[in-house]
């Protein structure tokens, strides 16, 4: 089955739901299409056994046109749900997406993103990676310090809330991180075992705790 016949079922199924009818001139207003397009759409549909479709009446899903119907709009739900809550995308844009998409994944994916979602909502042990997600979308001009390039020279800019910032220590008791907002850094590279980050401000040599370095926001420093 084509996007577009699923499309027509999805909107079938849709309006049913809402105004407990689907005239063919309300599936062409749904869907933004000429009743001629839609009327051979509904022709192709009754042909596959997925409605019952006569000119004098409203379109009746077949049961196994409803499941077809039910299969994308769940689809549609879950990758909805993913791209707004999870990956902050705005609402409009987020359903557009999941237009695009709903046909091409199949059902073992969309339950792998169910999966993932409801992780990342509703666990305690993932609420860190939530919380650095919300950060990063919310200032997409911002890299974490761990993920920048050794020579590169930044500026500290704000640090993450898994990072105890008024204690300046990163969680779980470590060291007090030896940065300030507005610091000027070179990133030297990482220690041997990658636990740390080796940073240079004003000549100096520090190290970062990856932990911390996760968690510290930084921009690249105005060129001289």
């Amino acid at each position: 089955m084509t996007e577009s016949l699923e499309d027509y079922l999805e909107a079938i199924a849709e309006l049913i739901a809402v105004e407990g009818h689907a005239h063919a001139k309300e599936i062409a207003a749904k869907l933004n299409v000429k009743m001629p397009s839609v009327t051979g759409a509904l022709r192709q549909l009754e042909k596959m056994g997925c409605i019952v479709y006569n000119t004098h009446y409203p379109v009746q899903l077949t049961e196994k046109g409803r499941e077809i119907a039910e299969d994308v709009m769940h689809h549609h739900r879950v990758l909805k749900q993913f791209f707004s809550e999870i990956l902050g995308l705005p609402l409009d844009k987020a359903s557009e997406t999941a237009c695009r998409l709903e046909h091409l994944i199949d059902c073992d994916t969309i339950e792998r993103f169910v999966l993932f979602s409801e992780a990342i909502a509703k666990r305690s042990d993932a609420r860190a990676l939530q919380t650095y997600l919300t950060e990063a979308m919310a200032h997409p001009g911002l890299t974490a310090m761990s993920d920048c390039s050794p020579g590169s020279k930044v500026v500290v800019e704000r640090f993450g809330r898994n990072l105890d910032a008024a204690q300046g220590n990163a969680s779980g008791g470590r060291e007090p991180i030896p940065l300030a907002i507005g610091d000027v850094v070179t990133i030297e590279g990482f220690s041997l075992d990658r636990s740390a980050v080796r940073v240079t401000r004003d000549g100096r040599q520090l190290s970062i705790g990856i932990a911390a370095a996760e968690n510290i926001w930084v921009k690249p420093a105005p060129k001289a």
